[in-house]
C-alpha cells in the first residue's frame, strides 16, 4: 500500500509498504462489537487506479461492524463527496471475487471518465495554477502535484443487517482514512548513479514476482512528458497509464516483462538542462538516460532482442533521439504525441514503429506527416488510417479498427485521431490492446 505524506512545497514523499497478500490484508477491519446492534460504518477505504488521464479513485470500500443484507443496499443509499456513484456490491471478503447475499463490505464503484479536454480552451488573461500544473514552464521544470485521492461517503438510506437490525440514513460524511494504490504498489523506486559522471537518475521498476533461473524477459522503457519533471519519483506512474498498463496482471499473465520508468527530476533539469528540446540536439540528460538503459539491460534479466521503448511528448522524443543515435537498441517503439527532425528520423525507416498523434497537435501532427511522407518516398510501406478516427468511440471499436489496419510485411504504422490536442493524445493512447500486442510481437532478428 502507498501512503502519501505531504512535506510542503512541490515535494512529496511516497512510501511503499506491503502489508500481507491481497487486498484483504491491506484493509484494517473495524472494531467488532461496538455495543450498537445496528450495523455501522467502521472504515472508509479509497481504491485508486491509474487511467489515461491520471490516477483517481475508482472504488470506495465501506467496512461495516456487522454483515448487511445485499437486498437492502442500493446506489441511492450512498452519496460521494466527489465523483458519480455507478454501482454497489456487497461481499463477504476482500478482494471481492463475487457478490454475496450478505457481507460486511460494501464496494461503491465510482464512474470514471476521461477528464482531459479534447480542445484547448482560449488562453487565459493570466496564468493559473491549474494551467501551470498541466503545462510546465519553458525551462523544463514542472510543479505538477500528486492527485488528491481523499474521498468521503455519506449513507443517506436505511440499510439492514443480516440479523434484521436497521442502520438509518445520516447527514454525516465519513472521510476515507486510507487509500490503496494497487497500480503504483507494483513498482519499487530505485536510483541509478552514472559511474562516469556521478549523477543520479531515480527510476520506477517493475519486476515479475517469479522469474525462472536463466530466464530473459522483455524490457519496456516508458518516458513521461515534461509535466512529469518534478521531484516526486512516482510521477511517471500516476500522471497517466503509459507505465502502468504493461504491469496489469492480465497483460503480465500473457507477457511477463520488466518495466522501467525513469524520473527526470526538477533537480536534474537544473543540473543538466532539459531532457529534450525542439532544436533536436543530443543533451546531457539523454546521455544519462542511455547510460541508465544500458545499466538496466545488464542488471536485470533482459532479453536484448526484445527491448521496447514508448513515451509521450518529451518521453517520445527521448525514444526517437536514442534510436537515431543507437538504431539497434530498441526492437520496436510506440511513439505518442511526439516529433523529431524528419530528416534525422530517416535512419528509423527500417525499424518497427507505431506512431499515434491527434490532428490538433500543432507540432507532432505536421512533423510526423512530413516524416512518414519521406519514409514512403524512400519506398517504405506506412500503414495509416485513411479517415481520421474519433477517440471518443468505445475502446473495443477502436481496437477493432487498429487490428484491421495490421498488414503483412509492414513495420511502420501511423494512426491519427481527429481533433484533440497534444496532451489529450496520451489520455487514450495506451488503451488499445492491439497496439500492445503488436509491440510485443516484435523482436530483433525476427
Amino acid at each position: 500500500m502507498f501512503i502519501r505524506i505531504k512535506k510542503g512545497g512541490i515535494k512529496e514523499a511516497v512510501i511503499g509498504r506491503r502489508l500481507g497478500q491481497g487486498l484483504l490484508c491491506l484493509i484494517l477491519v473495524g472494531l467488532m462489537g461496538s455495543g450498537e446492534a445496528a450495523p455501522t460504518v467502521n472504515e472508509v477505504t479509497g481504491v485508486a487506479r491509474v487511467f489515461g488521464d491520471g490516477e483517481k479513485i475508482s472504488e470506495v470500500i465501506l467496512t461495516y461492524s456487522e454483515p448487511l443484507l445485499a437486498s437492502s443496499v442500493s446506489p441511492k443509499d450512498y452519496v460521494l463527496s466527489k465523483g458519480t456513484l455507478e454501482s454497489v456490491q456487497v461481499t463477504r471478503s476482500l478482494p471481492a471475487l463475487k457478490a454475496a447475499e450478505e457481507g460486511r463490505y460494501v464496494i461503491l464503484k465510482v464512474k470514471t471518465e476521461n477528464t482531459v479536454p479534447e480542445t484547448l480552451p482560449a488562453p487565459p488573461q493570466k496564468e493559473t495554477k491549474e494551467k501551470m500544473r498541466q503545462e510546465p514552464k519553458l525551462d523544463g521544470h514542472s510543479d505538477r502535484k500528486a492527485p488528491d485521492l481523499g474521498i468521503a461517503v455519506k449513507q443517506v438510506g436505511e440499510v439492514t443487517g443480516a440479523g434484521g437490525d436497521k442502520s438509518p440514513g445520516s447527514t454525516r460524511f465519513i472521510a476515507s482514512t486510507r487509500t490503496l494504490e494497487p497500480d503504483l504498489s507494483r513498482f519499487t523506486q530505485k536510483v541509478f548513479t552514472d559511474p562516469e559522471t556521478g549523477i543520479s537518475l531515480p527510476y520506477n521498476l517493475y519486476l515479475p514476482k517469479e522469474i525462472k533461473q536463466g530466464e530473459k524477459l522483455p524490457l519496456v522503457y516508458f518516458g513521461v512528458d515534461m509535466s512529469g519533471n518534478n521531484d516526486d519519483l512516482t510521477t511517471p506512474l500516476y500522471q497517466g497509464n503509459g507505465a502502468t498498463v504493461w504491469t496489469d496482471p492480465a497483460f503480465q499473465a500473457k507477457h511477463p516483462s520488466i518495466v522501467v520508468a525513469p524520473q527526470y527530476t526538477s533537480e536534474l533539469v537544473t543540473k543538466l538542462g532539459m531532457l529534450t528540446a525542439d532544436d533536436h540536439h543530443w543533451t546531457k540528460g539523454l546521455t544519462l538516460l542511455k547510460h541508465f538503459l544500458d545499466y538496466a539491460v545488464k542488471t536485470y534479466p533482459v532479453d536484448p532482442n526484445r527491448i521496447y521503448g514508448t513515451g509521450q511528448s518529451q518521453g517520445g522524443m527521448a525514444n526517437i533521439a536514442i534510436s537515431d543515435r543507437y538504431p539497434d537498441f530498441f526492437a520496436a517503439q510506440y511513439l505518442v504525441a511526439c516529433q523529431w527532425d524528419p530528416k534525422e528520423m530517416q535512419v528509423l525507416k527500417d525499424k518497427p514503429l507505431w506512431i499515434t498523434v491527434c490532428e490538433g497537435d500543432n507540432k507532432a501532427y505536421p512533423t510526423m506527416n512530413e516524416t512518414t511522407a519521406l519514409w514512403e518516398k524512400a519506398g517504405v510501406k506506412v500503414a495509416r488510417n485513411e479517415t481520421l478516427w474519433d477517440s471518443t468511440l468505445p475502446v473495443g471499436t477502436l481496437n477493432d479498427k487498429i487490428e484491421q489496419l495490421l498488414r503483412p510485411n509492414t513495420h511502420i504504422y501511423y494512426t491519427v485521431f481527429k481533433g484533440g490536442n497534444h496532451m489529450y493524445t496520451w489520455s487514450f493512447a495506451y488503451s488499445f490492446d492491439a497496439i500492445k500486442e503488436w509491440l510485443f510481437a516484435q523482436a530483433k532478428g525476427k
